[in-house]
């Protein structure tokens, strides 16, 4: 009897990993190849993860893990559409694949990881309202006509919105490349 509690225990913990990552992962699967694939190929990752019980034992590194194993998926995946494309998809492809090699630096996974971090608590900070709005359209994808009816308000209202959070986050990170800058050329 003790056993069907552990497998809750071990489903729980993994769509708490799954629901926390997936996101992100997805946004940066979709640097290399497009929106379904990126999903799917993410999705195919989780599997992997979730057959072989690799969260339980890889708790320190699971990010650093998360985004290599992504990163390997879009490699293969490039890889094999390289040999099956024609020689405009070929050299877009190739493009990719020196991308990833380019992007294969762990530090620059942990940059991109806290930029995105940066982004993410920035958003945080945002008006509810705002933030909810902003979130459907650049996270969820949603058009501006599709948040209007599912939140009851104007179009107009939506578009304020965004403008809004956009000139918010804008006017914060800006201010935040120019201090990193300067602190660049000081060091």
């Amino acid at each position: 009897m003790n056993r069907p509690k552990e497998e809750d225990r071990e489903l729980v913990q993994f769509k708490e990993l799954y629901k926390s990552n997936a996101p992100i992962l997805i946004f940066y699967a979709g640097k290399y190849v497009d929106a379904v694939t990126a999903e799917d190929l993410v999705q195919d990752v989780f599997l992997k993860i979730w057959q072989k019980r690799t969260f339980l034992f890889l708790k320190e590194g699971i990010r650093t893990y998360l985004y290599r194993s992504v990163q390997h998926a879009c490699l293969d995946y490039l890889k094999h559409q390289e040999v099956k494309g024609d020689y405009i998809s070929a050299v877009t492809t190739k493009l990719k694949i020196e991308e990833i090699y380019y992007n294969d630096d762990p530090q620059s996974l942990f940059a991109e990881d806290e930029r995105l971090e940066l982004i993410y608590k920035e958003m945080d900070k945002l008006p509810e309202k705002c933030r909810e709005i902003f979130t459907m359209s650049y996270l969820e994808e949603r058009k501006t006509a599709e948040i209007a009816v599912l939140l009851n308000i104007s179009t107009r209202t939506v578009e304020a919105q965004l403008y809004k959070a956009l000139k918010i986050l804008r006017s914060i990170l800006v201010g935040l490349l120019v201090f990193l800058l300067k602190f660049w050329d000081l060091a």
